[in-house]
């Protein structure tokens, strides 16, 4: 019965801990696709863009806008999820305003999971063609130059983040102590087994 619980109990803590850990590792929202997508060309401007994030967001706290190359925006500012998902954004824009050019998507992500803002740029043309981001050439690799996409995390750590890690070393330090009790109870002998032993009527020539 011991052994048991004393096996549930380190099940237990490890669960614990991979929870925590995963917590700490998906921390932050970032794009995983848009419509248009990054460095695309179109023949006119598109009605709406739309983008899905790798978490779910606080849409109150999340903002997408779209400005031409002199930084006028040319969204309507109705921001909201698409459809309802948590996990996405989409708003309008006035086509009226766009005439051949390139065309910067800001966004701004607040992730619920520990209040984390992400925010970043990509880029698409009407008409023109995005210039591609210039990358390194190695040596015996042939590399695609990708369009302009970047992104940023606020700097620090949080409160969460550092409880997180905090409980992570706690578990790893409560695993360790516990799996070692778990091998000294294997080892020792029972107690049962003993008084059993003791009372065993002896068996006399």
């Amino acid at each position: 019965m011991k052994r048991c619980a004393l096996a549930f109990g380190i099940l237990l803590f490890f669960g614990m801990v991979q929870h925590a850990f995963v917590n700490v590792v998906s921390a932050h929202a970032i794009p995983v696709g848009c419509v248009p997508r990054a460095g695309i060309t179109l023949d006119a401007p598109p009605p709406t863009v739309l983008c899905i994030f790798s978490t779910p967001l606080v849409i109150e706290k999340s903002n997408l806008e779209v400005v031409d190359a002199q930084g006028k925006r040319v969204d309507k500012g109705d921001v909201k999820t698409y459809q309802g998902d948590v996990v996405s954004m989409v708003v309008s824009l006035d086509t009226a305003k766009m005439n051949a050019g390139i065309y910067t998507i800001r966004w701004t992500a607040n992730d619920p999971l520990d209040d984390s803002t992400t925010n970043g740029t990509l880029e698409f043309g009407v008409n023109t063609v995005v210039p591609p981001t210039p990358t390194p050439k190695l040596p015996g690799f042939v590399l695609t130059p990708q369009p302009i996409q970047t992104a940023s995390t606020s700097t620090g750590v949080t409160p969460t983040e550092f409880i997180s890690r905090f409980l992570i070393a706690v578990g790893v330090i409560l695993l360790g102590v516990m799996g070692f009790l778990f091998w000294r109870v294997r080892r020792a002998p029972s107690l049962d087994d003993k008084a059993e032993a003791e009372t065993a009527p002896q068996d006399w020539e």
